[in-house]
């Protein structure tokens, strides 16, 4: 890592930009600049915040629009649904040999494990049965 001699904190940082403390984290937000964590402290690289300075980093110029027009605030992600997450996933459905597997290896391990795998996939089957009669097909 960096020595810290060359590392800023977010405070710092606003005084040598000449920009509040919350503007040089949203810049962080931005991608603006690139930080680390130090503990609970964010530290950015003293020649990333120096090199940031010579380009202007406080406010954009009289008639420029830094965004949308009244104010930046800044959007919550969209949470995504369990079947987005799913089908993003590489989660697959278990299949009879996967079913057996499981049989198998807890056979010996837990008594009735084995017994109770096979309840659930025979649920499972009901269960999906039950899915594609509702659906009609």
């Amino acid at each position: 890592m960096e020595n810290l001699n060359n590392r800023v904190t977010t405070k710092e940082a606003a005084r040598i930009l000449g920009v509040s403390d919350g503007r040089v984290r949203q810049m962080i937000l931005n991608g603006q600049l690139p930080a680390q964590r130090f503990g609970r402290a964010l530290t950015l690289s003293r020649r990333d915040v120096e090199t940031l300075r010579g380009r202007k980093a406080g406010r954009p110029k009289k008639g420029r629009s830094a965004g949308p027009a009244g104010g930046s605030k800044l959007r919550k992600p969209r949470h995504k649904s369990l079947d987005e997450i799913i089908a993003e996933s590489k989660i697959r459905p278990w299949t009879d040999a996967d079913f057996e597997r499981a049989a198998q290896i807890g056979e010996g391990l837990f008594d009735g494990f084995a017994e109770q795998v096979r309840r659930w996939r025979d649920q499972s089957e009901i269960l999906e049965a039950e899915r594609w009669a509702r659906l009609g097909l």
